[in-house]
């Protein structure tokens, strides 16, 4: 029932509040898998909906809904920098004086 009758669904102090982060994703079925345990793996899994196929030109995608509870921390640890400059990969090339060898 859509309306304001007995049955429509209103807030209910025996509900648990929804709380995490919600994610709506939509992408193949690989791309799916691959999203959800990256996302869960950050925190943990609360809900996940069920995975809908999409019609049309979105035909061979769905959609999927994620709910995570993550704890937000700061990374007491900077990030490794890599052996670059300004993030480009250095990469090593022959020389003349090495005959050709990198």
């Amino acid at each position: 029932m859509t309306g304001g009758g007995r049955w429509a669904d209103r807030p209910s102090r025996h509900d648990s509040p929804l709380t995490g982060l919600e994610v709506w994703l939509t992408g193949t079925p690989a791309e799916l898998d691959a999203a959800a345990r990256v996302l869960a793996a950050t925190g943990r899994l609360a809900c996940q909906g069920q995975r809908r196929m999409l019609t049309g030109a979105d035909a061979g995608r769905a959609q999927l809904y994620l709910r995570l509870n993550i704890t937000p921390t700061r990374r007491t640890i900077p990030p490794a920098r890599p052996t670059s400059d300004d993030g480009a990969t250095v990469l090593r090339f022959p020389d003349r004086l090495s005959g050709g060898a990198a």
